[in-house]
This record gives C-alpha cells, sequence and structure tokens, in this order.
C-alpha cells in the first residue's frame, strides 16, 4: 500500500464519529464479497470487469475499500459532491417501513440505495471512461458490500447506526482487543461490525479459504431467493436484521442504549456467537448480489427481471 493511500486511510479513521458517519466493513470484509462475487460473474461481464481493473484486482484495498480512502479528499470532494452520504440510509430501528417507506430514501440520491443503481447504470452505459469508469466499478463494489452491513441501514434513537454506542473490549474465540489494545478510532456497536465480527466468522483462516468456504456452502435455492436487483428490499432487510437482531444481545434483551464509555463488553455467551451467522449470511448475500448487478451491467445477454428504482433514475453517467 503506497504512502498515500496509508494516510487517506489513517485520515479516514480518524474522522469517524466527526464529520463522517462511519466506515464500512473492513477491507478483510469488502475483499470477501468482491472475491467471492466472482464465482458468480459471467464470461463477458469478467473480461469487462479485467478490462476496466488492468493490473488491479476486484477484491483489493485499492478497488474495494477505494471509496472509505477518498472521503473528506478535497480533489474528490469536487469530482464526488456529497459522497460521504453515499455509504448509507438511514432508517429508524423504531418505526416499522412498509407502505411508507419510499419516504425514507433521499430526496437528492445521496444515500447507498440510489448510487447503487446509479454506479450499475453508469457501468453499463458508455458515456463513462478511463479513469472515470474505474471509479465507477470501485464505487459499485464497495456499495454492495457496504449495503450488506446491517447498521449502514439503521439507527436508534440518533446513535448514528451504533457509531455513538462505545464498546470496551470484544473477547472472541479467534479475535479480541481490550480497554488497553492499541485503536485507530473508539470501538463502538458499529465498528465491531466493520471488523470484530468479520475476523471472527472467519475463524482464523485467510480470505481465500474462508471465500471457498462461503462458496460452497451457497444452493440454487439461495442464489434465487437472493438474485434481484431490488436494493431498497436489500436495505429493508438489513433494516429488520438490526432490529431484531444487531441491537439486540444473545437473550433477546435490547443492547443498552448510552453514549457514555467505557461501554459494553461483548463475549461469546453475550452477543458474539449467536450473530456470526448473521455475517456468514451477509457476506454470501453479498457477494451474489455484486455477482448480479456486475452481470446486469456487462453482459447484454444476461437476463434478470430489472427493479424499477423507487424514483426516477439518475441521468446515465457521462464523462465531463
Amino acid at each position: 500500500m503506497n504512502t498515500y493511500l496509508k494516510t487517506g486511510l489513517l485520515s479516514v479513521l480518524c474522522a469517524v464519529g466527526t464529520s463522517f458517519r462511519t466506515l464500512a466493513w473492513g477491507p478483510e470484509g469488502h475483499e470477501i464479497i468482491a472475491e467471492l462475487a466472482l464465482y458468480y460473474v459471467t464470461p463477458t461481464a469478467r473480461m469487462a470487469i479485467d478490462e476496466i481493473l488492468g493490473d488491479y484486482k476486484l477484491g483489493e484495498f485499492d478497488i474495494a475499500s477505494w471509496p472509505d480512502i477518498i472521503r473528506g479528499n478535497k480533489e474528490y470532494t469536487e469530482l464526488y459532491p456529497q459522497n460521504g452520504r453515499w455509504h448509507y440510509i438511514d432508517l429508524d430501528v423504531g418505526q416499522r417501513y412498509d407502505e411508507n417507506f419510499q419516504l425514507d430514501v433521499s430526496e437528492d440520491g445521496n444515500d447507498i440505495v440510489c448510487q447503487i443503481y446509479r454506479w450499475r447504470d453508469g457501468l453499463a452505459s458508455d458515456g463513462l471512461k478511463g479513469e472515470r469508469r474505474l471509479d465507477a466499478l470501485r464505487f459499485l463494489v464497495h456499495f454492495v458490500g457496504d449495503i450488506h452491513q446491517p447498521l449502514h441501514c439503521a439507527y436508534r434513537y440518533g446513535d448514528m447506526g451504533g457509531n455513538m454506542l462505545p464498546v470496551n473490549s470484544f473477547q472472541g474465540r479467534h479475535f479480541s482487543f481490550d480497554a488497553d489494545s492499541p485503536q485507530d478510532y473508539p470501538p463502538s456497536l458499529h465498528s465491531i461490525w466493520d471488523s470484530s465480527m468479520v475476523n471472527e466468522a472467519m475463524d482464523a483462516k485467510k480470505v481465500f479459504t474462508y471465500v471457498k468456504k462461503l462458496q460452497k456452502e451457497i444452493t440454487p435455492e439461495d442464489i434465487t431467493r437472493w438474485n434481484h436487483d431490488d436494493v431498497l428490499k436489500w436495505a429493508t432487510e438489513n433494516y429488520w436484521i438490526s432490529r431484531k437482531e444487531i441491537y439486540r444481545w444473545t437473550d433477546g434483551e435490547r443492547v443498552p442504549f448510552t453514549w457514555r464509555r467505557p461501554g459494553m463488553d461483548i463475549t461469546p455467551e453475550n452477543y458474539i456467537d449467536s450473530h456470526l451467522s448473521i455475517v456468514h449470511q451477509q457476506m454470501k448475500k453479498g457477494g451474489i448480489r455484486l455477482a448480479h448487478m456486475l452481470n446486469t451491467a456487462f453482459d447484454p445477454d444476461y437476463e434478470y427481471v430489472r427493479v424499477e428504482m423507487p424514483r426516477p433514475s439518475p441521468k446515465a453517467e457521462t464523462e465531463e
């Protein structure tokens, strides 16, 4: 990783909880979803992806985690205004979302649902060339990953998707930290879902080994069930996961709502073990759905039922 990227990521990490909403899955989570997707893209889509990537790989840091790096960067803020808002959608777990759900999609399109459609459609068009086309691929890969981190689709009492709920320690069987462990930023319920829960779910395996494990577990029925581009439905699913599972201990009681540190102590017994299946499931869904979006963008012979956006689609991206 070059010095610029290291510095950029550190700047983003330090800014969490102040000017930015949050990061999402850590690099491992985004790499897992991207690498899993490659098992399910069509040969035509794969050729188009490889042409855009050049010497890059789809799951590597400079691609799958790049949209986190550029947040707060002046040059990219001018090029992609409001890009910090593109990583999430605010759905209140204190409310039930049904026929009025559409009202919670941002009016200006600066939410993760609209941005996934935007960059998929931009890649499907001929309007983007060179670096702009690479950026579009980066955004699509990253945001499909982001939306499958459930706390990017939910919040409780203004807690910014769990970012304001402090965690004192995380005592997993394969990954852990305590109050004295060096941290780039103060741990929260959101941040343990970004990285700690993923690291624990990997069970000390390397990314490639874990991806192979997930791929073997995915059934044809799973693919049929998950293989659609109703992105608003994806967000709804993750709102419900947050409401029913993420904000609750193993015994079903709600995790406390307090912004005061030291915060919660997370253990296998009170939280981790009962929630790991969610991590596995979200990674698998993310991989299948990313492949679906890449296929719809790049392969004109790929057959699927196109879902209408919750409001008129943004114009196809074109080179400026």
